[in-house]
């Protein structure tokens, strides 16, 4: 079973060369952290930097502990009459994307362009406003819909020319108990302009992988239909069995262990047996599971050796 790494800055600020080697002791199949390197506060995203900062987007963002999302405080479009003089980032060249992006003679997993959609319209707008934007149907939504799609399918396009093998969509749609819009309204305004930006990978072959937080597997059928391969959900607050059942075989999934409760606070057996109920549960479907779990600042060094661990001893099919 492939393993992918995932650990926030936080956590490298946090334990440093140990959390570094612990991961090189484990090595993933995505080829992350290989260089052993933390990074430093100017190599940090502006979303991820102590203090104030403006992104590429020109949207604000307040920290107050750095290695961690910040909060959008700054949104370019709370007022429209703005839209006529805002500008989208600067896509690259295709030949800079290609020369980013490429794997060259790498074997392990390689990852090319990815986009959050429904996140990016809050940033950009305001998240409740955009809450009324969605509600009242107004064309001012489907205006920043439209032009972010076409803005992601672009760059998707120059990306899939590289030697790459998939690409990374996100959207934390789920709160614990629910969508955070009715499934009716996702599957109006949000899943035909899915479908769109998923095209580039799916024309040349590439993996849809698709992360969402939050209780969502109302929608997950919807994700399958317009092209996702690779599915990482939260299913420690789903039914991880009906999970495996509805749709294990039908997607991959890259697991998410629980990270509010088990692995910072769990001890070595609870781990290992979370661990083995999710590889029995969405694994057993000849492969389809890509054993994953964030590794955040609260979680123990012995913590994080224990999952690593429990994927390596049951993660052998």
């Amino acid at each position: 079973m492939p393993i992918m790494h995932t650990a926030l800055p936080a956590a490298f600020i946090a334990y440093g060369a140990e959390l570094v080697e612990l991961l090189r002791e484990f090595p993933d199949d995505f080829g992350f952290y290989l260089e052993g390197k933390i990074p430093t506060s100017e190599e940090l995203h502006p979303t991820y930097r102590l203090g104030r900062h403006t992104d590429e987007w020109g949207c604000v963002w307040e920290n107050e502990q750095e290695g961690l999302l910040g909060i959008c405080v700054g949104h370019p479009l709370a007022d429209w009459s703005n839209w006529s003089s805002f500008k989208f980032p600067e896509i690259p060249s295709l030949e800079d994307v290609i020369k980013t992006q490429n794997r060259g003679e790498s074997d392990l997993y390689v990852f090319g362009f990815g986009f959050n959609l429904f996140e990016r319209m809050q940033f950009l707008r305001g998240y409740e406003a955009l809450m009324f934007d969605l509600a009242l149907k107004t064309n001012e939504a489907y205006m920043l819909r439209d032009a972010l799609v076409e803005w992601s399918v672009e760059y998707a396009r120059r990306s899939a020319e590289a030697n790459i093998d998939g690409m990374p969509y996100a959207d934390d749609w789920g709160t614990q108990l629910s969508l955070i819009i009715s499934p009716a309204a996702w599957r109006e305004f949000f899943k035909p302009a899915y479908a769109r930006m998923f095209e580039p990978a799916k024309s040349k072959g590439k993996h849809v992988h698709f992360h969402s937080d939050g209780y969502t597997i109302e929608i997950i059928p919807d994700l399958i239909d317009v092209g996702v391969d690779v599915l990482n959900v939260q299913h420690a607050i789903m039914d991880i069995k009906q999970l495996g059942r509805e749709f294990g075989g039908r997607v991959a999934f890259r697991s998410d262990l629980d990270r509010q409760h088990i692995l910072p606070h769990g001890s070595r057996q609870q781990i290992r047996d979370h661990v083995k109920e999710v590889i029995d549960c969405l694994g057993s479907f000849d492969g389809g599971l890509i054993g994953h779990g964030e590794i955040a600042p609260d979680v123990p060094l012995e913590n994080i050796r224990y999952a690593l661990e429990a994927w390596r001893d049951f993660g052998n099919y």
